[in-house]
C-alpha cells in the first residue's frame, strides 16, 4: 500500500479527542481511514459515558516503533484502533479492592457493548496504569495487572 505524504490538520476529531493524541510517539505519523475514524467515534462515546478526563497514552503506532516497545507482533495499534487510556490514579488508588474491581468491569462492559452495538467484539485489557481498549473483530479480555 502505498503512503500519501499529506499534511493533516492538528484539530479537533470529536468533542473530546483531538488528532494529536493518537500520533505515534516516535515520529508523529497518524493513521486516518474509516476504520480509524470509527475507532475514535467509539472513543467519544465511551468518553461521555465515562464522565471524566481521559488521557491517550498510545494510539498509533508504527510496525519499528511498536516493535521497538515490544508491542504484540499482531497489535491493533499498527491498524490506529487501539487506544491506551491513562487510569485515573489519584481516583483509583483510594478505591477499595472491590470497587477497582466494579470500576473496570463496568468500564469493560461498556466499551464491549459499544463495539457489539456496531458488530465488533472488542478488546479490553487492564493494566496497573492504563486501560487498552480496541476495536477488533472478535471479543477478547485480558487482565495484566500486577498489583490486583
Amino acid at each position: 500500500m502505498k503512503k500519501l505524504d499529506i499534511q493533516v490538520f492538528d484539530g479537533q476529531i470529536t468533542p473530546h479527542f483531538n488528532i494529536s493524541e493518537f500520533r505515534c510517539k516516535a515520529n508523529g505519523e497518524v493513521l486516518i481511514n474509516a476504520a480509524v475514524i470509527d475507532h475514535i467515534q467509539r472513543l467519544e462515546k465511551f468518553r461521555t459515558w465515562y464522565g471524566r478526563a481521559m488521557t491517550v497514552n498510545s494510539g498509533y503506532r508504527t510496525p519499528a516503533y511498536n516493535k521497538q516497545i515490544g508491542g504484540a507482533t499482531n497489535s491493533y495499534h499498527m491498524q490506529g484502533i487501539a487506544a491506551d487510556i491513562a487510569l485515573p490514579m489519584t481516583e483509583f488508588a483510594g478505591y477499595t479492592q472491590a470497587r477497582k474491581n466494579e470500576f473496570l468491569n463496568n468500564v469493560k462492559n461498556k466499551w464491549t457493548e459499544l463495539c457489539n452495538a456496531d458488530g465488533l467484539g472488542g478488546g479490553v485489557g487492564f493494566y496497573d496504569t492504563f486501560i487498552h481498549l480496541d476495536s477488533r473483530k472478535t471479543a477478547s479480555h485480558w487482565d495484566y495487572r500486577t498489583k490486583k
